[in-house]
C-alpha cells in the first residue's frame, strides 16, 4: 500500500513539534516513542505557505532518527558557510559507508535542494523518512539502503525571500536562492569542484557508492501540463546498458504506475517550443557532467533528474515529487540484481581505444509523441505587490501530438587512450607546478586513480598541438570564461623523466577522467580554466600540457 502525504491544517509553523527550540513545544520523540508523535514538516504545518529552514530539517532528522532503529543520521561534509551537510541513512545497521556497503543491498541516493528555491524535494524527502520511521517501508529496507540528503544547498536555503523564484506558485512565505553562499550554481559545479558542497558530494559518491541517484528540482517556468518531468544522464558516453534500462524499463514503468495509481502524467524534461514549430525540446546542454544527474551517469550510475512543475501548487509539487521517488524506489526494490549488475559491468568495461564524445547536440528522439498541455492563469501574490504568481489550471489538460527532440548525440569525438600523462614540471616552472597541484587536487576529489612515475622511460604516444585558444566572453560562473582549444594530435616518441603524473584509463571512473582531461572537452579542467596557469601564459603555449598514449606506462 502506498502512503499519501498528510494534509495539514493551516496552523502557524511555530506550533509544530519539530521546532524543538520554539517555546512551549515538545522535544523530538525519544527512542521507542510512538510514531504518532513524529513531526510535521514546516510546509505541512504552515498549510503549504512556508518551507523548512536548515534548523527545521536538522530537528526533523533527529526526530526520525530517535524514533526508528532503521534510520541513522550523519553528515558528509560542510557548506561554504560551515553548516554540516546532513545525511540520513535508512536500511543499514549504521550510518557509516562501511555499514552501508556491508549490507550488499542496492543503494539509492536522494538529493534535494541543490537549487534552494526549488524546495519540493526537500519536503518530500523528509516526509518519506517519516514514513520509514512509522514502519511503512519495511519491505523496501530488506532490499535497499536509502541515502537521503534533503538540504544540499543549505546556505542558499537560509537566504529566504518572497521575491525568489519569480512567478512560481508559492510557497508565499518565501524560499531560498538558486546559488550557494559563494554565489555559484551547485548544478554547474560537478566537474570543476569549486564549491565545498560539490566536493562533499563527490566524496560521498566515492565512499558510499550508490547505484541509483536522484537529483530533485523544480522547473524554471516552462509551460506544459505535467506535474513532474524527468531526465536521464545526457552524456552520450554514459554506459549503454544503464541508459537502456533507464529509458526502456525504469522510467516507462514509473510513468505507467504513476498514471494508474494517481492519475498524473509524467514525461521527459523540456517543454513545447514556439507554437509554429509544435515540438517538445529538451535541454541540449545537459550532456555536460557539470549537471549533477549527468555526473552520476558518467560515474557509471543510474542518474535521474526530477523536475516538479513550478506552476502547480506547492502542495501538488511536493506530492508529485514524493510519488515519483516512491515509484522509483519500488522499481529498484524489484530489480536490484539487474541494477547492480549493470553498474558493475559499466565499472569493468574498458573504453580504451574507443571514440568518446567531447561535444554533443540535441537530436530528434521521436517524430510523434503525445504531449500533455494545460492552461496557466495569473493570481495575486498576497505578500509581493506587482509580482503575480502563475497557476496551473486543473481541468484544462489537452493532448497534442508533436515531435520530441530529446536525445543528445556526439557532435565531436576523441579517442580514449590507455593513459593520460602530465610530464613533471621543471624545477623553476612555478606555473606548471601550480597547474599540476590543481589537477591532482581535482582528480583526488573525484576519486580518480593516478600515480607518479618513479624512473625515466621512453613514451610512445601523442601530443596535442594547439591551433587556437579562445575564451567565451560571457561569464559562465562569475570567475570563469570557458576556454576552447582547437588543434590536432600528432605522434611522438620522447624521454619521459621520473615524476610524470599518469592517469590510467583502465579504471571505473575512466569516462569521467576522459571528460576532465581531453583537450577538446567543453566541460573538463581545461574548459573551466584549471589549466590556465599554463594555457593563459604569454606567449601562449603551442602544446597541450597532457600527452596521451596507447601503451602502458611503467610506475
Amino acid at each position: 500500500m502506498r502512503a499519501s502525504l498528510s494534509v495539514a491544517r493551516p496552523v502557524p509553523w511555530w506550533l509544530c513539534c519539530f521546532a524543538a527550540q520554539a517555546a512551549g513545544c515538545a522535544g523530538a520523540p525519544a527512542a521507542g516513542a510512538p510514531t504518532s508523535t513524529l513531526p510535521l514538516t514546516r510546509a505541512e504545518a504552515s498549510g503549504y505557505t512556508e518551507t523548512s529552514r536548515y534548523d527545521d530539517v536538522a530537528a526533523f532528522l533527529k526526530a526520525v532518527d530517535a524514533a526508528s532503529s532503521a534510520i541513522h543520521l550523519t553528515t558528509y561534509g560542510y557548506t561554504y558557510e560551515g553548516r554540516p551537510m546532513l545525511l540520513a541513512v535508512a536500511g543499514a545497521p549504521g550510518a557509516s559507508a562501511e555499514d552501508v556497503l556491508a549490507t550488499g543491498k542496492t543503494r539509492i541516493f536522494l538529493q534535494a535542494n541543490i537549487h534552494a528555491g526549488e524546495v519540493e524535494g526537500k519536503e518530500a524527502a523528509l516526509m518519506l523518512l517519516r514514513s520509514i520511521a512509522r514502519g511503512e517501508r519495511a519491505a523496501w529496507l530488506e532490499e535497499v539502503v536509502l541515502l537521503v540528503a534533503p538540504i544540499y544547498n543549505a546556505d542558499g536555503n537560509e537566504r529566504v525571500s518572497e521575491r525568489n523564484r519569480g512567478s512560481q506558485n508559492g510557497p508565499v512565505g518565501g524560499m531560498g536562492q538558486r546559488h550557494n553562499a559563494q554565489d555559484l550554481d551547485l548544478n554547474r559545479d560537478a566537474t570543476k569542484l569549486e564549491t565545498p558542497e560539490a566536493r562533499s558530494l563527490a566524496r560521498l559518491l566515492t565512499r558510499y557508492d550508490p547505484h541509483v541517484a536522484i537529483d530533485m528540482h523544480t522547473t524554471d517556468g516552462s509551460s506544459h501540463g505535467y506535474y513532474l518531468t524527468y531526465e536521464v544522464p545526457g552524456s552520450p558516453n554514459t554506459a549503454p546498458e544503464i541508459m537502456r534500462m533507464l529509458r526502456d524499463e525504469l522510467l516507462p514503468s514509473v510513468t505507467r504506475t504513476m498514471k494508474q495509481e494517481h492519475g498524473w502524467d509524467l514525461f521527459y524534461y523540456g517543454g513545447p517550443t514556439r507554437e509554429g514549430e509544435r515540438a517538445w525540446a529538451g535541454d541540449g546542454d545537459l550532456y555536460k557532467p557539470r549537471y549533477t544527474h549527468t555526473y552520476f551517469g558518467i560515474r557509471n550510475r543510474f542518474g535521474i533528474l526530477s523536475e516538479a512543475y513550478s506552476y502547480a501548487t506547492f502542495q501538488d509539487r511536493i506530492q508529485a515529487t514524493y510519488w515519483f521517488v516512491e515509484e522509483i524506489v519500488d522499481f529498484v526494490v524489484a530489480h536490484g540484481p539487474a541494477i547492480r549488475a549493470a553498474t558493475a559491468a559499466a565499472d569493468a568495461e574498458s573504453i580504451v581505444g574507443t571514440q568518446q564524445a567531447v561535444r554533443g547536440v540535441l537530436t530528434r528522439l521521436s517524430d510523434a509523441v503525445e504531449i500533455v498541455l494545460a492552461d496557466v492563469a495569473e493570481e495575486r501574490n498576497p505578500y509581493v505587490p506587482d509580482r503575480p504568481m502563475r497557476r496551473r489550471v486543473n481541468g484544462s489538460e489537452r493532448r497534442v501530438t508533436m515531435p520530441h527532440d530529446g536525445k543528445i548525440v556526439a557532435s565531436e569525438t576523441s579517442l580514449a587512450p590507455r593513459a593520460y600523462v602530465l610530464p613533471a614540471a621543471a624545477p623553476d616552472d612555478a606555473n606548471a607546478a601550480r597547474m599540476r597541484a590543481s589537477v591532482i587536487d581535482r582528480l583526488e576529489a573525484h576519486g580518480i586513480r593516478s600515480f607518479t612515475t618513479a624512473s625515466e622511460q621512453t613514451l610512445e604516444g601523442e601530443r596535442f598541438r594547439i591551433e587556437t585558444s579562445t575564451q567565451d566572453e560571457e561569464l559562465s560562473q562569475l570567475t570563469h570564461k570557458l576556454r576552447t582549444l582547437t588543434g590536432a594530435w600528432e605522434p611522438i616518441e620522447q624521454a619521459l623523466p621520473a615524476g610524470a603524473l599518469v592517469v590510467p584509463m583502465d579504471q571505473p571512473l575512466a569516462r569521467l577522467a576522459f571528460v576532465l582531461l581531453d583537450p577538446r572537452s567543453d566541460d573538463g579542467l581545461m574548459a573551466w580554466n584549471l589549466l590556465d596557469a599554463v594555457l593563459a601564459a604569454t606567449p601562449p603555449p603551442e602544446l597541450y600540457p597532457f600527452l596521451r598514449t596507447m601503451t602502458e606506462v611503467a610506475r
